[in-house]
């Protein structure tokens, strides 16, 4: 019998399967693996190579191992790249496009392989049923940012079929360190962040760490800002080798949460004989708009190891979001050119949600097969409060803006609460005999929704089941190889009813990937190449029988190529590329948009980025660049107007002394004006250049 034993960089204790390394594969193995507690956040912040990932499967597992797409942004690549947002910090990631609403950043809005993600945090589902109130996070808080592509329901509930996007917040670790920045640059910029972690007692059984962030900046249009501080807290009880409790909690307020400023078509994407709309322009009412959200969340992370063969672990957050908008907003071109129609909102919504998820792994051998087996039961509660009222306000000039005409507060005239309850039931196997590498995972999820009108005094409920599951199968060989198969379900509840008041099942997506890893030996690299086909039924489409009512027979396809790699050629040389074939479809559709192609996706996009650092008279010099490209997109659902390709290069150089570091980035360096997306009714301004300067002294 061979034993063979390897170290995994892991957040807590856990085996995954590794390639027999000798020439014998037809011995029994028995796979045994060690993992460093507690060392990933440190690696995260040195490294843009990551190697293993926890969002794939729950447990930590090498990427290489994994049968299914996981990209993983490092907390040393978001500086690197100085990202202040996380659409900001996925912008690299190929099949990834985050940055559709350009200078609007109110929200996350991140699309992977044609549909929109979910967003996690460490592993636990952040509410989308709030809309006015969605949290949002600061990257500085964070170790990394992990991206699994296609479905995931099968761990993680109703999710949608392109993916979904698990931060992974910053906690204590056990050997001293922090750092503090300060950041300016155009347009007003300033920010500050403290981050600082290391052992409270000599035996290190109490580990503590807080990061907390300052940000302030105008944005390319005029009247608008965005400004947030936020802290986060954590401390870890390890009494032995076997138990550990992670406290984490995290306060933010907004004061300044941002702006909506969508132009028509017209003037952007299409001649307008008035002159073409300034990317400085604004629709909104200064004075009159505000958005200031407020956030705050606690929970933690608990893990106890009951021998070598059993763990259990739990993790469980409650968080509270409220937010309060008043906003006047451009919608469409008014019919004396070159005015631009606009209209108010005022809505207040609070949000509150609990999340707890149970796991129990096992580590089994059954002869030559080794298991991983996992078992879980998931909950979440979700409560959201929203009053809102929407009025007129006057037309305004884009040549000439006139913002003296009063507009009036639109009173509250509706006031809803509604509630959604999940509990999921999970189970995966994780095989692995000689080079194979096997997984299979199951769930049900039970999931009810309550809808309250309180003005109406109405109510409604419904009741959704679903059953997903997923499939995959690797081999991996000695050189580093490992190709692989996999199959996965997903599924999300609609609210919807038809004309007959029957509710809408929920829409349920599938997909067959296949692809290639190459974790090469000796090398500190990992390349990716994965062909996807995704498909997403019971799409809500028009009624072709009874006005204004849907019917469940619209579905879309997805199918593509991506194609990873990030390497560490030289400790002073990193490259990163990408690229991504995506080719969504309508397939079935009654409103004419059968065959047609879903508006805002590019059907191609390559991103590179690479960073060197200089030796002998200029040691501590580092030089970096990248380029991205964005293919065209349709911008109309009859595929009548393209959005134009556009490319855009990013530079960053950079000098550390000791403890000290300068940097300069730049993205957008050549300041190009193109358009991020468009639809409709109306298309968005890319982000224009962004200067950003830092110093950090970290120790």
């Amino acid at each position: 019998m061979k034993v063979l034993a390897c170290t995994i960089i892991a957040g807590y204790s856990g085996q995954a399967f590794t390639a027999d390394n000798g020439q014998d594969s037809t011995k029994e193995q028995t796979m045994v693996v060690t993992a460093v507690a507690g060392s990933q956040g440190q690696e995260d912040e040195s490294n843009i190579v990551a190697h293993s990932a926890t969002a794939g499967s729950k447990s930590s597992q090498l990427i290489s191992r994994t049968a299914q797409s996981i990209a993983v942004v490092t907390q040393a690549q978001i500086e690197a790249q100085a990202a202040k947002t996380i659409p900001e910090a996925l912008r690299y990631v190929s099949g990834v496009s985050s940055e559709s609403s350009g200078p609007d950043t109110r929200f996350d809005t991140i699309m992977v392989r044609g549909f929109e993600a979910d967003e996690y945090l460490d592993g636990l589902r952040l509410p989308r049923e709030a809309w006015w109130s969605r949290p949002a996070w600061d990257p500085f808080l964070l170790s990394r940012i992990e991206v699994v592509k296609g479905p995931a329901s099968v761990l993680y509930g109703q999710a949608n079929p392109g993916g979904i996007v698990n931060m992974v917040s910053k906690t204590p670790q056990a050997e001293p360190g922090g750092q503090v920045y300060v950041t300016t640059g155009n347009n007003n910029l300033f920010g500050t962040g403290v981050d600082a972690t290391g052992a409270l007692n000599e035996d290190k059984t109490l580990l503590g760490r807080v990061a907390g962030t300052f940000f302030d900046t105008e944005t390319q249009v005029d009247h608008t800002r965005y400004q947030h501080y936020a802290i986060a807290p954590s401390l870890t009880w390890q009494p032995s080798d076997r138990t550990s409790l992670t406290l984490l909690a995290q306060l933010r307020k907004d004061p300044d949460s941002g702006f909506y400023n969508q132009m028509p078509l017209s003037g952007t994407l299409t001649h307008n004989p008035n002159g073409q709309i300034s990317t400085h322009f604004y629709g909104g009412q200064p004075g009159f708009d505000k958005y200031e959200r407020e956030q705050g969340s606690i929970g933690y992370q608990f893990r106890h190891d009951f021998n070598d063969t059993v763990t259990f672990r739990q993790n469980l957050r409650y968080i509270s979001s409220t937010g309060d908008y008043l906003m006047v907003y451009p919608w469409g071109e008014h019919a004396d050119a070159p005015l631009i129609d606009r209209y108010s909102m005022n809505l207040k919504e609070t949000m509150v949600n609990f999340a707890v998820d149970n796991q129990a792994e096992f580590h089994l051998q059954s002869g030559p097969i080794a298991h991983t087996l996992l078992v879980g039961i998931d909950r979440m509660h979700s409560s959201v409060r929203s009053q809102s009222g929407y009025g007129d306000a006057s037309p305004i000039n884009y040549r000439d803006p006139d913002y003296s005409t009063p507009v009036e507060k639109p009173p509250f005239d509706s006031s809803t609460h509604s509630t959604m309850d999940q509990t999921g039931f999970y189970l995966q196997d994780q095989l692995g005999w000689n080079r194979w590498i096997m997984n299979l995972a199951g769930r049900y999820d039970a999931a009810k929704t309550k809808s309250t009108d309180l003005i109406a005094d109405t109510r409604s409920e419904r009741n959704d089941y679903a059953t997903t599951g997923r499939a995959g199968l690797l081999y991996h060989f000695d050189s580093g190889l490992s190709p692989y198969v996999s199959y996965s379900t997903s599924f999300v509840p609609t609210s919807n009813t038809d004309f007959y008041g029957h509710a809408f099942k929920p829409t349920e997506g599938k997909q067959t990937e296949i692809g290639l890893k190459y974790d090469p030996v000796g090398l500190d690299a990992l390349f990716t190449l994965a062909l996807f086909n995704l498909r997403e039924t019971n799409v809500a489409t028009p009624d072709p029988d009874h006005a204004n009512f849907s019917v469940q027979t619209g579905e879309i396809r997805s199918r593509g190529v991506e194609v990873d790699g990030k390497i560490n050629i030289t400790p002073a040389w990193s490259v990163m590329a990408s690229y991504a074939l995506t080719d969504p479809e309508v397939i079935s559709a009654n409103d004419g948009s059968e065959g047609k192609h879903p508006v805002g996706i590019a059907r191609n996009s390559a991103k590179l980025w690479t960073e060197y650092a200089l030796s002998g008279p200029l040691d501590g010099v580092s030089l970096g660049g990248g380029v991205r490209y964005v293919g065209s997109s349709y911008a109309t659902t009859d595929n009548s107007l393209k959005v134009p390709a556009a490319t855009v290069y990013d530079a960053r150089i950079g000098y550390q002394w000791r403890e000290w570091g300068v940097a300069l980035n730049a993205a957008n360096l050549t300041d190009k004006t193109y358009l991020a997306t468009c639809q409709d009714n109306g298309c968005e301004y890319a982000m224009k250049r962004q200067l950003v300067a830092t110093v950090n002294y970290k120790w």
